[in-house]
């Protein structure tokens, strides 16, 4: 795919000091959840911290990438393509199949190196639902926050200029360790390398974020409600052997 952007040139030290910026809000982020720990000490709270935690980290991708867009260190075409709607649409029923691909791919992991005790906190709070509230929240986290956060930096930064400094192969090799590394489990290396494939195709034959955006959405919505029913149905269990 050719390069259609304003920019000629895209320099690397932004999406440097953005990594880096990521790196030091993760060490406060450990430092605030251990002394959060510390007060709290119930399971419950370790929970809802660490999912806060997920979802800052999200919101700064996105304050980030936004940035850059406007600053002009990440790339930006004068106007959208005439194919950009119909890519937007398309998003919608590959959605469904990244849904499929990743529940293919967290299978296949856990058949081939077991079941993992690390868990995201983003799924977790579905199936726990320390608070009733965390029914809309975690919905709308793995729906929308998620997805935003992840697609818009991924995408619509770090590969195209990864990309147009170095070429598509080294831009996809180093999304795909990016994304490996900000999940750090083995057992969900396939479903990741699964994802960060079809999202970066994706990218690659629409030259934009949007369709990728659009299935992470549709995928992490058919997740959420796949893992709140389970946690609705184990609340339920739990209320009635209370009875």
């Amino acid at each position: 795919m050719a390069f259609d952007y304003i920019q000629e040139t895209l320099d690397l030290a932004p999406l440097a000091y953005a990594l880096a910026g990521y790196f030091i809000l993760q060490v406060i982020l450990v430092v605030l959840l251990a002394v959060w720990r510390r007060r709290q000490r119930t399971p419950a709270a370790m929970l809802t911290g660490a999912f806060w935690g997920g979802v800052i980290s999200a919101l700064y991708f996105i304050v980030v990438s936004v940035l850059m867009h406007i600053w002009g260190t990440a790339p930006n075409r004068e106007s959208p393509g005439l194919n950009m709607l119909w890519w937007g649409l398309a998003g919608v029923p590959l959605g469904i199949l990244l849904w499929y691909l990743q529940a293919l791919g967290r299978r296949w992991g856990i058949i081939l190196f077991g079941a993992s005790q690390l868990a995201a906190a983003e799924d977790v709070i579905l199936q726990a639902l320390p608070h009733p509230r965390y029914f809309g929240w975690g919905i709308i986290n793995l729906a929308v926050i998620q997805p935003l956060g992840r697609e818009l930096f991924m995408r619509a930064v770090f590969l195209p200029v990864i990309a147009m400094n170095l070429g598509w192969g080294w831009g996809i090799g180093a999304t795909l360790i990016v994304e490996l590394l900000l999940k750090l489990n083995v057992v969900w290396a396939i479903s990741t390398m699964l994802y960060t494939g079809v999202m970066c195709a994706l990218f690659y034959l629409s030259g934009n974020a949007l369709c990728g955006l659009v299935a992470a959405s549709v995928a992490g919505l058919i997740h959420a409600l796949a893992l709140a029913q389970h946690g609705l149905r184990r609340a339920m269990e739990h209320e009635d052997s209370d009875d």
